[in-house]
């Protein structure tokens, strides 16, 4: 107690004291010349008599900033204890506010080293698959989409469906891509692995509620997959999303006598809704829920050496039917021309990163290689990965 009462003391002091200083230089100024024997000084001894008053606003003088040095001050309170109470001290460097992180030098203050968990890179760039838009809140429905094209020619509906797509009008779960894992024994002699992702269920236009999957060419096709960094799948890989598929429909073909004119209706789009109600159905009757891998409902447009001499072809490829022992309905199928899209025909995009014996890859170059495309491919190396061939 008794130091503090001494320090408020010696602080008051000090205070009158740099008051007086600065009222004894207006005094001098003003003064008369009989008057300077009544205020002279002896420099020495005011100097010595005034140290701690000098040192306290020294202590006070404001930073850059406008506001007290608080460092300053309590540098100058810690030394006057140490004098009065023969305590050890050791001065702080004092830091001067400059607005920023920056020292008296100019230098950058280094923080303390704190561990931080890994995060991921914020400002890395979206790519491939991930890199779909976000649907906007003001895109069409599926059922409002099929509406506005009833009319449209097949080139007109097909550049209708492009942009929806492209500006990421799709349902949300489609971004989610699962993932297929398998192994084979190849021609080296050797068991590789192999990881890839797909898209849960064939391309579709609208949102969550109200979508439509969107039977469409190669051409397109191509597009969509050049855009999000991904291709079409093979017959092998077709064969393997199936056996993966957690759910696994029945075809719903549409060609019998339930469908009068059904060879002229199969690419309009009153045949490509209805397909979608049976879909749907069936999808609830088997517990389906948005988001899991599904097939069996569609055929796949595939990529496949056979193109290379079918160039004006659209090679179709699935309806992997359970009643049939998990075996497509449709073999390899390549009777239409490019342009062509009934209902029957889905796409499914796969992501062009994949992971073969734990190294990242591209799917291109695994397609490509001897031995590995055994991996994803029945027909050995694919090296043109396209659709079509236009």
């Amino acid at each position: 107690m008794k130091r503090f009462y001494l320090l408020a003391v010696l602080l008051l002091l000090g205070c009158l004291t740099v008051v007086n200083a600065q009222s004894l230089d207006e005094m001098v100024e003003g003064s008369k010349p009989e008057d300077l024997e009544l205020i002279k000084v002896d420099q020495e001894a005011r100097s010595e008599k005034s140290r701690v008053s000098e040192k306290f606003a020294e202590s006070v003088v404001p930073s850059p900033s406008g506001m007290l040095s608080f460092e300053r001050l309590l540098n100058f309170v810690n030394k006057l204890i140490a004098e009065l109470f023969g305590e050890d001290f050791e001065e702080e460097p004092v830091s001067v506010a400059t607005g920023d992180d920056t020292d008296e030098k100019g230098q950058t203050e280094t923080p303390p080293s704190v561990d931080q968990p890994d995060r991921p890179d914020e400002t890395k760039p979206l790519t491939g698959y991930e890199a779909i838009p976000i649907r906007a809140g003001a895109a069409g429905s599926g059922s409002e989409f099929m509406k506005r094209t009833e009319n449209m020619t097949p080139a007109q509906r097909e550049e209708a469906i492009l942009a929806e797509i492209l500006a990421g009008n799709i349902p949300s779960f489609l971004r989610d891509f699962k993932e297929i894992e398998v192994s084979r024994k190849l021609k080296d002699g050797r068991t590789h692995a192999i990881k890839y992702k797909v898209m849960p269920d064939v391309l579709a236009i609208g949102s969550d509620s109200d979508f439509v999957r969107m039977p469409m060419s190669p051409l397109a096709a191509q597009t969509i997959a050049d855009k999000f960094g991904c291709i079409l799948p093979t017959t092998q890989m077709s064969d393997d999303i199936y056996k993966h598929a957690e759910t696994k429909l029945t075809p719903s073909p549409m060609s019998g006598g339930q469908y009068p004119n059904w060879q002229q209706r199969m690419t309009k789009n009153e045949f490509y809704t209805e397909h979608q109600r049976l879909v749907e159905e069936k999808c609830r009757k088997a517990g389906h829920q948005n988001g899991m891998l599904i097939a069996g409902h569609k055929k796949d447009v595939i990529i496949t050496n056979f193109l290379n001499s079918h160039k004006d072809s659209v090679v179709i490829y699935g309806w992997h039917d359970s009643r049939n022992g998990g075996k497509p309905i449709q073999g390899y199928g390549w009777g239409h021309e490019v342009t062509y899209a009934d209902y029957s025909h889905g796409i499914r995009l796969i992501a062009s990163e994949v992971e073969v014996d734990g190294e990242k890859m591209d799917i291109k170059d695994v397609l490509a290689d001897s031995t590995l495309s055994q991996l994803l491919s029945k027909e050995g190396p694919v090296k043109n990965t396209r659709a079509h061939r236009k």
